[in-house]
């Protein structure tokens, strides 16, 4: 089932920290990884009953940062900090992982592959799982249709990140480029 925060809480709220995230607004650091906390935080906060309290996140590196901080400043549970080149990661931590909820955590997902092959990586039934999203690319719905899913919103544009500072074609501005300030890196 796809949750989606904007949709299912509206609020003025919501919608201007949804503005500031958005790739075409302009705007970059501390702003920008605030917004993404706060939405995080609301949407554990509006979600909370969803998630077991014998939970773990799994925060992709390095977007999924603020937004994870929002979360797990909510429920109160281990973060691990994944990054797609770490082939160990999960024989690692299992033992941190073992018998948990665990909570995948991205910032934007647009195709969905990439998380469903990391997903597949844990080997643990769907019941297990639960991917929570800043930005959920429309395209990707249907693959992500055994899962419960939560989002702070769903967009029908899917760009590329890129190191541009506007959407040309179809990459945009890279949302972890935007966060931390390394567009011009």
């Amino acid at each position: 089932m796809i949750h989606i925060l904007n949709e299912e809480f509206k609020s003025e709220e919501i919608d201007d920290l949804i503005f500031i995230c958005k790739s075409n607004s302009g705007v970059m650091g501390a702003r920008l990884r605030n917004a993404h906390y706060e939405l995080g935080r609301i949407l554990a906060e509006n979600y909370k009953n969803h998630f077991s309290a014998q939970c773990c996140i799994v925060s992709f590196m390095r977007s999924a940062l603020p937004f994870t901080f929002g979360i797990a400043d909510i429920l109160d549970c281990p973060i691990l900090f994944y990054d797609s080149n770490d082939s160990d990661f999960f024989d690692r931590n299992k033992e941190l992982i073992k018998g948990k909820l665990i909570l995948f955590v991205d910032a934007v997902i647009n195709s969905g592959r990439g998380m469903l092959e990391t997903i597949g990586k844990l080997k643990v039934s769907h019941q297990k799982i639960k991917i929570i999203t800043n930005v959920l690319c429309d395209k990707a719905l249907e693959i992500f249709a055994d899962y419960d899913v939560f989002t702070v919103r769903v967009s029908h544009n899917s760009f590329k990140g890129a190191k541009v500072l506007k959407q040309v074609d179809d990459k945009g501005p890279d949302t972890g480029d935007r966060l931390f300030r390394t567009l011009f890196a």
